[in-house]
């Protein structure tokens, strides 16, 4: 039985498994239950659209300790306090009356930094995990951590993610983001690239803690499959530009009798075409990946791992994938991807993996032994065990 006490911070809810940092929180939350670590986990009411249904659901599955939704405002009733002890000050503290953008924006709210703050006061941790650098200033010289050890989940390379915003400034940002990752005592990374970029200019303990997933145990014969292409994506905009290229210059070059799946928000962004099936939510992917034969990942923009990709490696799915799609893997070549940029290329892969089987199972196998090697559940216990001091005895 485990004594550690770790207070996680993440604004989203993550049993709304729509994007890959929720199904990455999710994992991480049932480690911690799993090694019987305390864990008093925070989030944002309005972030992470939080209902009293989702409460009342986070709170039956028991994987945390304590749930703390908090709020980023406090209530319009006295519309006069609500004006002098959060309008006010907000606008002349936190947003320096106006005359000072930051380079990144900083997701948290004095009134959201009050609440944390309190239950830091009642609270000891051995650890005090936050995610992503828009919410860094929660622990920026904050009196109350008691000596806890300070982690941030990156997730992603922000400056990378938003360089195509509107008068994006990228020296000061990546400036901004190095300034507040420094104020951390260990910055966990998704992938290699940004394990790379980080390590260089912060002196801070950088560790390399990638997804996991369990590994499933069905596989249906190729003949048997229902779909030959599976393809997942949120609604991002990195999403939206890279599936318009796909159906814009693969799709066109591709037989009309294959049989496409498109699953996710991206399909509100996809047009109709009378071989591809669009659903919007699944409950359980699972379900569909055991009915493809490959996955796509057309990705020509953004950072960090693609949990679409590590999912497609462990159902032993073929990838064919942009080379973004290989962002965060540790091995860029025979992993069961096959990458490239060129449209005409990315159709004849697709062509050979569904005509070529000696060749579709090598790249199976392949797929498989990437995922065993680098995401299954025993090899990701055993880095977050020395990240959290657990021993585990046989």
């Amino acid at each position: 039985m485990s004594n550690k006490r770790v207070l996680y911070q993440m604004l989203d809810n993550p049993l709304s498994k729509n994007h890959g940092n929720k199904t990455w929180s999710l994992q991480l939350l049932q480690y911690f239950k799993g090694r019987d670590i305390a864990v008093d986990f925070v989030s944002d009411r309005e972030w992470g659209m939080w209902s009293d249904s989702d409460i009342a659901t986070f709170q039956q599955t028991g994987l945390a300790d304590r749930l703390f939704v908090l709020d980023r405002k406090p209530s319009k009733k006295n519309i006069l306090r609500y004006f002098l002890s959060h309008k006010l000050p907000e606008f002349f503290i936190k947003k320096k009356a106006g005359f000072y953008k930051a380079p990144i924006y900083d997701h948290i709210t004095r009134y959201y930094q009050k609440q944390f703050d309190n239950i830091l006061k009642k609270n000891s941790y051995d650890f005090v995990l936050i995610n992503y650098v828009t919410c860094a200033s929660l622990i920026h010289n904050n009196p109350y951590l008691k000596g806890a050890t300070t982690i941030i989940d990156t997730h992603d390379f922000f400056t990378s993610q938003h360089q195509h915003h509107k008068n994006f400034d990228i020296g000061a940002s990546f400036k901004e983001e190095m300034r507040r990752l420094s104020w951390f005592d260990m910055i966990w990374t998704v992938s290699t690239e940004e394990h790379y970029i980080f390590s260089q200019f912060c002196k801070n303990d950088v560790r390399l803690v990638q997804t996991m997933l369990d590994k499933p145990s069905v596989r249906r014969d190729f003949k048997d499959k229902k779909y030959d292409i599976i393809y997942v994506a949120s609604d991002i905009r990195h999403n939206q530009l890279s599936a318009e290229w796909f159906f814009k210059q693969v799709y066109p070059l591709l037989p009309s009798d294959i049989k496409i799946c498109v699953i996710g928000k991206i399909t509100r962004y996809i047009d109709d075409y009378p071989n591809v099936e669009k659903i919007l939510f699944v409950d359980d992917l699972a379900d569909y990946y055991t009915q493809a034969k490959v996955a796509i990942c057309p990705m020509l923009s953004g950072t960090g791992i693609k949990i679409k990709v590590v999912e497609a490696l462990s159902f032993g799915l073929p990838i064919v994938c942009n080379h973004r799609g290989l962002d965060g893997l540790l091995n860029k070549v025979n992993n069961g991807c096959i990458a490239t940029n060129d449209a005409t290329q990315f159709a004849s892969a697709i062509q050979q993996l569904l005509h070529d089987t000696a060749f579709y199972e090598r790249q199976s196998h392949m797929a498989s032994a990437t995922f065993d090697l680098f995401f299954a559940k025993e090899q990701a216990y055993q880095r977050l065990d020395n990240i959290f001091g657990i021993t585990q005895t046989s």
